[in-house]
């Protein structure tokens, strides 16, 4: 008889069964994406399961077999978050995914904006150099996409490795934000991602780049010309350049 070995686990809104063969998994967020766990339907209440016997690999240790995950709670029949996320995703091509990356990053200024107008003059994010557009462009891009991968690394490319703001590694999609200021005018930044196309294209999860530009003093004078330049750049790889806000 095979033995069978005990294994706690918990399911995330995105799906991600994480398993813990030394007692209960006691994070509140998956490892892998960030999102919360679900223990229970949110509709009636009723637990999920929480643990589940599998033998397991005579090398590495880990179970055999792992628990299905419910679609649906069994008491009230509330469909769970993993089920509506793999149904609003489930035939997104690499265009559409390509065209919603382009959408979001067309938008930024205008989200920008609108978070300025908080009710009551509450706190509120205030893009004020690249980490906070990397911030709020990370947030745009979870509408969309579950798996997003920030500041991954590429490999070595003439002595040096480059740092990426995000993956999409569904999509082989890289995404680089810049944001203008004095000192970092249109030339300093083309020159930025001549630099950062070359080193990205490299990494194995790189088919197209989307770099997104805010210059929300308008700093760029020629914003047509900028973009296009990038966009011819090279040829093994797709570059599409959005400069917001749009003019």
């Amino acid at each position: 008889m095979i033995d069978q070995y005990p294994f706690h686990y918990k399911i995330c809104e995105n799906g991600h069964l994480i398993y813990s063969d030394s007692g209960p998994v006691s994070s509140d967020h998956c490892n892998i994406c960030g999102a919360k766990f679900v223990t229970q339907c949110t509709q009636c209440g009723m637990p999920l399961p929480g643990i589940f016997d599998s033998p397991v690999y005579f090398t590495s240790g880990k179970p055999v077999n792992k628990p299905r995950k419910p679609g649906a709670c069994g008491k009230c029949g509330t469909v769970f978050p993993w089920t509506r996320n793999a149904a609003v995703h489930a035939d997104l091509s690499e265009a559409e995914a390509l065209s919603r990356v382009l959408r979001c990053c067309s938008r930024f200024h205008v989200v920008a904006k609108q978070l300025r107008q908080r009710h009551d003059s509450r706190e509120t994010i205030d893009v004020q150099d690249e980490y906070d557009v990397q911030d709020l462009l990370h947030a745009l891009l979870r509408i969309d996409f579950e798996d997003i991968r920030p500041e991954e690394w590429t490999p070595s490319y003439a002595g040096s490795s480059a740092r990426i703001d995000f993956v999409i590694k569904d999509y082989k999609m890289v995404i680089e934000t810049k944001m203008t200021r004095k000192g970092l005018d249109a030339k300093a930044i083309g020159a930025q991602l001549i630099e950062d196309i070359a080193k990205y294209k490299q990494s194995p999860d790189c088919k197209t780049i989307v770099c997104l530009i805010y210059d929300p003093d308008e700093r760029v004078a020629n914003p047509t010309g900028l973009v296009r330049d990038l966009e011819k750049l090279d040829k093994d790889v797709t570059v599409k350049v959005v400069l917001a806000p749009e003019r």
